[in-house]
């Protein structure tokens, strides 16, 4: 009888590791072609990819992170407002699905604030007022579920580049943001290869852009 249910319990494990390891490797090529993307094409290929995977693997939430992920890149890259809001809204329910998954993340709560800044700025003079507070508090949740993530601060570096002194924002406060985040990349090191290790070549051309201004 012991003999039975340990032969069950290590065909479970077995059959656990092996699904594991499938999305594993599922997210890790997408990865992959999510760096050599050079068209539009290119990128709504790998956005169906990873929405494939959030469909099959609807209990990950970093299944549902890089779905989410990779349409907010495909948003930025259409030319009319509409297919941005369209694309950054499909982003914000797939981050939606990944904040149930796992609260109080900080990689999704950066991915969230993110987004609404798209958001922002496909209609900055109306949304400024209303989602701008709350992308900010979004970033600063993220910060304090994780004050070593490096995302979080590129992020807010980017957001006050955009944003008047009189606001919190202007040049000087980007650039310290933006300085922090380097910082904290060069010991950032992410739990798994497919965990979320984005942001350094983003914040060190902010950075140049940033003392440009």
């Amino acid at each position: 009888m012991k003999t039975t249910i340990t032969a069950c319990l290590l065909l479970l494990v077995m059959t656990a590791n092996s699904q594991n390891s499938k999305f594993e490797n599922a997210i890790s090529k997408n990865l992959e072609q999510l760096q050599g993307v050079k068209t539009g094409d290119d990128m709504q290929s790998v956005t169906n990819a990873f929405e494939r995977i959030a469909a099959a693997e609807s209990k990950e939430w970093l299944a549902q992170y890089y779905a989410g992920m990779s349409n907010i890149l495909t948003g930025m890259r259409q030319e009319s407002n509409d297919k941005r809001d369209e694309y950054y809204d499909k982003a914000l329910s797939y981050i939606e699905k990944a904040d149930a998954l796992n609260a109080n993340n900080s990689e999704v709560y950066v991915l969230k604030s993110w987004a609404l800044g798209m958001k922002i700025s496909v209609d900055p003079a109306n949304r400024g007022m209303t989602l701008g507070p709350e992308s900010g508090m979004l970033s600063a949740k993220a910060k304090e579920f994780d004050p070593l993530n490096p995302r979080t601060y590129y992020l807010m570096g980017q957001s006050a580049m955009y944003t008047p002194e009189q606001f919190g924002g202007g040049k000087d406060r980007a650039i310290a943001l933006l300085e922090e985040s380097l910082e904290k990349f060069k010991t950032f090191k992410p739990s798994s290869p497919i965990m979320p290790n984005w942001g350094e070549k983003q914040a060190k051309d902010a950075l140049e852009q940033c003392k440009k201004m």
